[in-house]
């Protein structure tokens, strides 16, 4: 009587080699090989039926954060790509500099005198200048709402807990978590127009890796970027109701000015943990807005935070079945030995950080 095991060797590629090859090594080889032959088949559809969920040309996409960084390349990948591009910040003279690259980004374009490139300068923290700059950028396409809306405008002030005063906490979730959520609330009141005018919205929440772990020195940040990721599931399953989709982008390390600011007060215990691999706003840009293509709800910028997407998925709705089950097997896998070390370093840093210094100065070293 055959065991179930020679019953599935019968249906893998390898049924003839049984008598030489171990019965496991043979399933295992035959899970490999599908697995390999899944992605390419789901890769080649893809391309095939070109399964791109976003076209930014004619669009009128608003990038708040949109002066620097991430938010000026996605303001310039847009205008190339023929999109009408308004971006919004504190700083006048950044966000009239930005604006010169992104008109250069699009000058090469055919269509380029028929695009629209503005700038509002506005403090997003407070809910009254996030109206007013989102009621500017309509005013620019005969009071017609943006069809796209980047909420990108964020800030991160790292330290050790017990050392940063509460106003910096305050002033990160602020403008982290409630200028998403003023710029959001303002294209909410507008979504009945935006359904009736036949436009398929989309709200992209600019959140991090921090958004799907915490870790020391970034216990004003992370709490933030987490929130981000709670009002992105709640309006995914809203808004479904004015055919507008949202999306959340966990976004891992990007070289940006504020970047480097960052650094200059940050733990040197909270450097170590999160290394030193950075990406260019450049490649973050292209990640997010590839994301965005294939309309995938949660957006990540590398493997790691990928690993950690699928891990925390929840019922969130998940990029690709197949790979993000197997990705949140192998997180599992090595998250334990990771934390421990993790937990280790700091551990050996007690006779750093243990002791509240008298001025109750940031520590660096």
């Amino acid at each position: 009587m055959w065991s179930l095991t020679d019953y599935i060797l019968q249906f893998t590629p390898y049924a003839e080699l049984s008598s030489e090859l171990h019965p496991v090594v043979s399933i295992v080889v035959t899970f490999l090989v599908f697995s390999v032959g899944y992605l390419m088949a789901n890769s080649l559809l893809n391309k095939i039926l070109r399964m791109n969920k976003f076209q930014p040309k004619g669009k009128h996409i608003y990038i708040t954060g949109g002066s620097k960084g991430l938010g000026k390349e996605f303001a310039k990948l847009m205008a190339s790509k023929g999109a009408h591009v308004t971006i919004s910040a504190r700083g006048k003279g950044d966000l009239d500099l930005a604006l010169e690259e992104i008109k250069e980004a699009a000058q090469s374009r055919g269509d380029y005198e028929n695009l629209k490139f503005n700038v509002v300068s506005a403090d997003l923290s407070k809910y009254d200048d996030s109206i007013r700059a989102l009621d500017e950028a309509s005013s620019k396409h005969d009071e017609r709402v943006p069809d796209v809306i980047i909420c990108n405008a964020g800030i991160s002030l790292p330290g050790i807990f017990i050392e940063r005063p509460i106003d910096e906490y305050e002033k990160t979730m602020q403008l982290n978590y409630f200028g998403a959520l003023y710029t959001t609330h303002v294209n909410l009141e507008a979504a009945k127009r935006m359904a009736q005018q036949g436009v398929k919205g989309k709200i992209v929440m600019v959140s991090s890796v921090a958004g799907l772990c915490g870790f020391l020195g970034y216990s004003s940040y992370a709490p933030t970027k987490h929130a981000l990721r709670g009002l992105a599931e709640c309006l995914r399953h809203e808004l479904i109701l004015y055919d507008i989709s949202v999306h959340c982008y966990f976004a891992g390390t990007i070289d940006t000015p504020s970047y480097k600011e960052e650094e200059k007060i940050k733990p040197k215990i909270t450097k170590d943990i999160e290394g030193h691999n950075a990406l260019t706003p450049k490649d973050a840009a292209k990640a997010l807005y590839k994301g965005i293509c294939k309309g995938n709800f949660f957006i990540t910028s590398d493997i790691i935070g990928d690993a950690m997407r699928a891990s925390a998925l929840g019922i969130s709705p998940s990029n690709n079945a197949f790979f993000d089950g197997l990705l949140c097997g192998i997180t599992w896998l090595v998250s334990r030995p990771a934390r421990w070390y993790f937990d280790k370093m700091v551990r050996d840093s007690k006779a750093t950080y243990s002791v509240v210094p008298a001025d109750n100065v940031n520590r660096i070293n």
